[in-house]
């Protein structure tokens, strides 16, 4: 079956014998929130367990990690608590363990530790007065030096999930302890509005998995190798606005934001009637796999050999990786769906590659990843990306004119119809308000109405405006999909019958 890479789709499900989206569709159904919700949230444990065990290759041999930069955005009472809770607490149980075992393992490092000392002292005596004899010293220093190859070294922090840290203290006890984990939050307005998010690009860094050099001044400074750190971030509407608001062009500069895969899923609230039971078999099916793929992951950085799987795409996953990385990169042309979000669009191949290996190695498939996963890769963050465009993006300028164009005509236009004007550009040169009065950006404005379907020229300096699309054009652009035009009714609600099967665009259909 061929792929249609292009098709703009409700979100999509996965196979539902997965275990990604059997436990997703269960939880969203107890909890009760929209299934794309539940499924973000669990995609962010799934890296979380998955980052230690597998980085993945482009087509042309480029590896990236398998981490994940999530957010949620969902107004208080949205159950945001209960759904990290369902989907995280195997990991927290995990962490919980080892800090558990790690209790144990540091008594036996002091007891080992004390044995140690009281050897090096025993040593250091020998060798004083083996040299006060006279006598050479060369074997006890043999000796000595063997001794501190075995001194005995404490088990490192098992640290996981991190919930309010500050950049330099994250990055430290990743470096001290093991440089995997996961910065998590339901509510994390303390980490958009506090110090945790002081340092954009180091998280910029830990998502590409790239080398981190540490100056500080009332300490050592230190080198973090090749981190892996998820973000599974949860946030109410007005902590992102404020953050955008104080930081966004910040945000947007550096990259941060483009990383992100975005939700604001649709609200429950006051939809709920009570919610189903999880299925006790899946949810342990679930866990199991979070705790097997950690238990991996640790077994890789306690050893001096193991390394990191990377997976790679099977022959025709290749060709469709490529097909889609041509879309986008089409879709970042002028006018394009990208064009006023190339920084998001530039790395919108990198989160579908890392997303279908997390599904890949999450069920457990064996081999290479194949197409039908990355298909599904593909179709979910092309929803997440629309979610992007819509809440983080920022208007693009050119939306902002072609706005204040419409109203400026609605104003000064002269009306001949039900919702159309005449008018002609000199009126707005002269007579008009902001931007319009502006002639490079008042043409900005037309050109993009005219591909949009709502102006056409009448003449040289005459033009017509209507609030639908005008009978019989072809329009070259479409409201609400390749643009946000607030002040314009989408595309997709300017339809009527013609009683057969045919239907145009002209008149508004009530939905």
């Amino acid at each position: 079956m061929q792929t249609n890479i292009n098709s703009e789709e409700e979100w999509p499900a996965f196979d539902e014998q997965s275990l990604f989206e059997a436990m997703s569709r269960e939880v969203s159904q107890h909890v009760e929130v929209a299934p794309e919700m539940a499924r973000t949230t669990a995609l962010g444990a799934m890296a979380m367990a998955c980052q230690g065990v597998v980085d993945v290759a482009f087509p042309n041999g480029h590896v990236v990690p398998t981490s994940l930069n999530l957010l949620t955005i969902a107004e208080s009472g949205e159950r945001k608590t209960a759904l990290e809770n369902w989907f995280f607490q195997p990991i927290r149980d995990f962490q919980s363990a080892q800090k558990k075992e790690r209790q144990l393992s540091i008594q036996v490092y002091q007891r080992n530790l004390k044995n140690w000392r009281n050897a090096e002292k025993a040593l250091e005596k020998k060798r004083t007065q083996t040299y006060l004899n006279g006598e050479s010293i060369e074997e006890i220093e043999r000796q000595q030096a063997e001794l501190d190859d075995q001194k005995p070294q404490p088990s490192r922090l098992r640290q996981l999930i991190y919930e309010n840290v500050t950049p330099s203290a994250l990055a430290f006890s990743l470096y001290e302890n093991i440089p995997l984990a996961c910065l998590v939050s339901s509510e994390a307005g303390n980490i958009f509005e506090g110090r945790a998010f002081q340092d954009l690009p180091m998280f910029n860094s830990m998502w590409s998995g790239s080398t981190l050099d540490v100056s500080r001044r009332s300490s050592e400074s230190f080198t973090l190798e090749n981190p892996r750190l998820s973000l599974a971030l949860m946030a109410q509407p007005k902590v992102i606005d404020r953050f955008l608001e104080k930081r966004g062009s910040e945000a947007r500069d550096n990259g941060f934001l483009s990383r992100l895969i975005v939700i604001k899923p649709v609200s429950f609230i006051g939809n709920r009637k009570g919610g189903s039971s999880v299925d006790a078999k899946k949810s342990k099916e679930f866990s199991d796999r979070v705790t097997n793929l950690l238990t991996e992951a640790f077994a890789i950085l306690d050893s001096k050999s193991r390394q990191r799987k990377v997976l790679r795409f099977s022959s025709s996953a290749k060709t469709l990786w490529q097909q889609i990385q041509l879309s986008i990169e089409q879709d970042m042309a002028e006018h394009g769906k990208y064009y006023h979000a190339r920084d998001h669009a530039s790395k919108l191949i990198d989160n579908v590659t890392r997303v279908a290996a997390i599904l890949h190695t999450f069920e457990g498939y064996e081999g290479d990843i194949e197409s039908h996963v990355l298909e599904y890769a593909y179709r979910l963050c092309k929803c997440h990306s629309n979610q992007y465009l819509k809440y983080l993006a920022g208007e693009p300028e050119i939306v902002t004119i072609t706005n204040e164009l419409i109203r400026e005509i609605r104003r000064l236009g002269y009306p001949i119809g039900e919702d159309v004007f005449n008018f002609n550009k000199t009126l707005f040169l002269q007579n008009g308000r902001g931007k319009s009065r502006n002639r490079k950006k008042l043409d900005q404005g037309l050109q993009l109405l005219i591909k949009l379907g709502h102006v056409k020229c009448a003449s040289h300096a005459n033009f017509q405006f209507s609030e639908m699309i005008f009978y019989g054009v072809n329009s070259v652009l479409k409201n609400g999909i390749d643009y946000y035009i607030e002040e314009l009714p989408s595309y997709e609600s300017q339809y009527f019958s013609t009683g057969d099967t045919g239907r145009y665009p002209g008149t508004r259909v009530n939905r």
